[in-house]
């Protein structure tokens, strides 16, 4: 009975590192990207929207934020957001990766959910004011993948909600 149950184990662990290094095998890349032209100065949005802080008061989904220390933002940065998303509460680690004033920063997951993902932020002067284009890409794979067209478009109406949020909230200042 005991070697059965060893056979059964081994058995196990074999279905599941197979399952485990198929599924990264097979996992894809999702981009989705948004802009959006802000009637206020480059530093302005540039200076807002790079506060982490900021956050849950332009990004429908963004409960709260957890700042590791409070200065103003830089490279290597870390922080934690937590959001709402289908009814559950989830955290996610980040790390801002780069950090150009007044250009460009990123943030990279380190763990939560969807652990593989980034997101770009960039600044450009335009008459009037200011073009922000955000971008997202994510590792999904298993059961995401599956889903990841649908998912696409719900994250794209996300973005696209979001930055006429802070568009409206920073020209209404």
């Amino acid at each position: 009975m005991k070697r059965r149950s060893t056979r059964r184990v081994r058995l196990h662990l074999m279905a599941s590192w197979w399952w485990e290094k198929s599924w990264r095998k097979r996992a894809i890349t999702m981009r989705v990207e948004e802009s959006i032209e802000i009637n206020r100065p480059l530093e302005e949005v540039f200076d807002y929207v790079s506060d982490v802080g900021n956050f849950p008061q332009w990004m429908a989904h963004t409960l709260e934020v957890g700042k590791d220390k409070a200065a103003p933002p830089q490279q290597g940065d870390t922080f934690t957001i937590v959001i709402k998303s289908v009814g559950r509460r989830f955290q996610t680690p980040y790390e801002r990766t780069s950090y150009e004033p007044n250009r460009s920063y990123t943030d990279r997951a380190l763990g939560g959910p969807v652990p593989n993902q980034r997101w770009d932020y960039t600044f450009q002067e335009v008459a009037g004011g200011t073009r922000l284009r955000r971008a997202v890409e994510a590792e999904v794979g298993g059961i995401l993948k599956l889903l990841e067209p649908l998912q696409k478009r719900v994250v794209q109406r996300q973005l696209r909600k979001d930055l006429k949020t802070l568009k409206d909230l920073l020209e209404a200042r």
